[in-house]
């Protein structure tokens, strides 16, 4: 008897990550601005303020496609706030936030990165993408309670 493999798994997942990822990373090479930095602002943007900095530095941490320690996560922080792009990330500080040249620097570089976003998701049909949405948010939920289990 044979078992049969899932339509999805964490190799497809682990694909298309990968390769989104490699072409923001070229999209972001003549900027001065690395994807991890692209990605924490956003971050900073769509989620914060955080007012305990720790769940930032937490959350940072747990993507596992920043591939981020704590030192690493800590690094990155202070390099956004060296830069005048965040504030309050230092672990003892607070409120983490994007500050308005952040803002800025988040809107030049997601106005670089649009366009292959359009492309590659553009004709997609929408309900489509929110089932994937919804899956995929699924899948991170089951996975981090079998991880906490284990």
């Amino acid at each position: 008897m044979t078992q049969s493999i899932p339509t999805l798994t964490g190799q497809d997942i682990a694909e298309a990550q990968g390769a989104l990822r490699a072409l923001l990373d070229t999209m972001l090479a003549g900027t001065d601005a690395t994807a991890n930095e692209f990605i924490t602002l956003r971050v900073l943007a769509v989620r914060g303020p955080y007012e305990d900095p720790g769940v930032l530095h937490d959350f940072l941490v747990s993507q596992r496609q920043l591939d981020l320690t704590p030192l690493g996560a800590a690094d990155l922080l202070a390099g956004l706030e060296e830069a005048g792009l965040a504030e309050g990330t230092a672990r003892a500080a607070g409120p983490a936030r994007i500050t308005d040249a952040g803002k800025r620097v988040l809107t030049r570089l997601t106005e670089l990165t649009s366009p292959a976003t359009r492309q590659v998701f553009g004709d997609l049909d929408p309900a489509e993408l929110a089932t994937a949405r919804r899956v995929l948010a699924e899948v991170t939920q089951r996975a981090d309670q079998l991880r906490a289990a284990i």
